[in-house]
């Protein structure tokens, strides 16, 4: 998704490059015939010539991101193409977007598997605002400060929503934080867990809830030579945390 942004599309490209085989590049650009539309289409333009070391097709598609309908449009042509039709993984780059466009990329997300969202934090942040020490601060500051908006646009979501972990995951989410975010076997968190790993009730039952937790992206297989290791997702580790921190303090200070 193209929009002021030049460098930190490449650099995110080339990032994935060592992880991923990048078979496909669809630039987004800004289709509106205003100052944003035309930074962004100068940016594909340069992006078709500075991204063919990486030997992929590159294909542009022009949307508008002030809108949520049509950035939602553009998105679930590409994801029913790449992940319905042709099975594969994909990664959107957030990086250099709108709000609305954001929201409507992360909304689509969830519909598809294997779908992934990522942004490439500026090296330096900032730069465009004054030092609080430049005479020029205060001004830049009482402007930007007294920017008025326009209606609110919400940001549309499915009517189902993520259900939140609770009962026996809860639990076993927060021993897994508990003992550093790692298993080595589905075995010693049952044992972590105060309860007979040899018992086969037991163990069908963890067996059943670390399936869910896993399909949940909670939780993903680790290395281990003792069995099937456990570890967290960064959004797993994340809501656990969330979880573990609303427990200890009931009232916000």
């Amino acid at each position: 998704m193209v929009g002021h942004d030049y460098k930190r599309i490449i650099d995110g490209i080339s990032y994935w490059q060592d992880y991923e085989t990048v078979e496909e590049v669809y630039l987004l650009y800004d289709k509106k015939d205003d100052r944003y539309g035309y930074v962004s289409r100068i940016n594909v333009e340069d992006l078709f010539d500075s991204l063919s070391f990486i030997g992929s097709k590159i294909l542009g598609i022009g949307y508008d991101p002030q809108s949520y309908q049509d950035t939602f449009v553009a998105l679930y042509q590409v994801l029913k193409r790449e992940v319905d039709e042709r099975k594969r993984r994909v990664l959107i780059d957030t990086t250099s977007t709108t709000k609305e466009a954001y929201g409507a990329a992360v909304t689509i997300a969830l519909m598809f598997k294997n779908v992934r969202i990522y942004i490439v934090p500026p090296a330096i942040r900032g730069w465009y605002a004054p030092g609080k020490k430049d005479p020029k601060f205060q001004e830049w500051f009482s402007r930007v400060r007294t920017v008025g908006g326009l209606i609110p646009q919400e940001i549309y979501l499915p009517g189902e929503r993520i259900d939140r972990p609770s009962g026996r995951a809860r639990i076993t989410l927060l021993e897994l934080l508990r003992q550093g975010g790692y298993s080595p076997s589905i075995t010693l968190l049952i044992k972590w867990l105060g309860e007979d790993a040899s018992d086969p009730v037991v163990k069908n039952r963890y067996s059943r809830l670390i399936k869910r937790l896993e399909r949940g992206g909670y939780i993903r297989e680790a290395p281990s030579s003792v069995g099937k290791g456990l570890e967290f997702t960064e959004f797993g580790r994340s809501i656990t945390e969330a979880i573990k921190r609303a427990e200890e303090s009931r009232v916000f200070h």
